[in-house]
């Protein structure tokens, strides 16, 4: 899916690393295309996604709310959010992929999701 978001700062040593605000939630994310030039304060259109770089971590949650926490200080996230289609629903954000038809059992309700790194394009 598409956002505005507003770069809150970027990492010296991991040129590819980003914290990206969205209203009310920041997010570390992997950048897979690189604009010209990056700035902090600077606001872009930009695509977010997820990776899973071995499997796909998916199951069921009885938890109703919604959810993004960072595990520790990597790319990895646990997303608690709303299923519909290929669609993840996390309050005012909504992950879009095709892996997630992979879990169309579980369309409609809510899921915890383990994506190795969140990854976003610049636009």
């Amino acid at each position: 899916m598409k956002y505005y978001a507003k770069i809150i700062s970027l990492n010296k040593d991991i040129e590819e690393e980003v914290i990206l605000s969205f209203g009310e939630c920041e997010i570390c994310c992997f950048i897979n295309d690189f604009p010209t030039s990056l700035r902090v304060g600077d606001i872009h259109l930009v695509e977010l996604g997820f990776m899973f770089l071995n499997s796909v971590k998916i199951k069921p949650s009885k938890d109703r709310n919604t959810l993004l926490k960072q595990q520790g200080n990597t790319f990895s996230y646990e997303m608690n959010g709303y299923l519909v289609g290929d669609r993840l629903f996390l309050s005012n954000l909504v992950f879009q992929d095709d892996l997630l038809y992979e879990c169309s059992y579980l369309e409609n309700e809510y899921v915890k999701v383990y994506p190795d790194r969140i990854t976003v394009s610049f636009l």
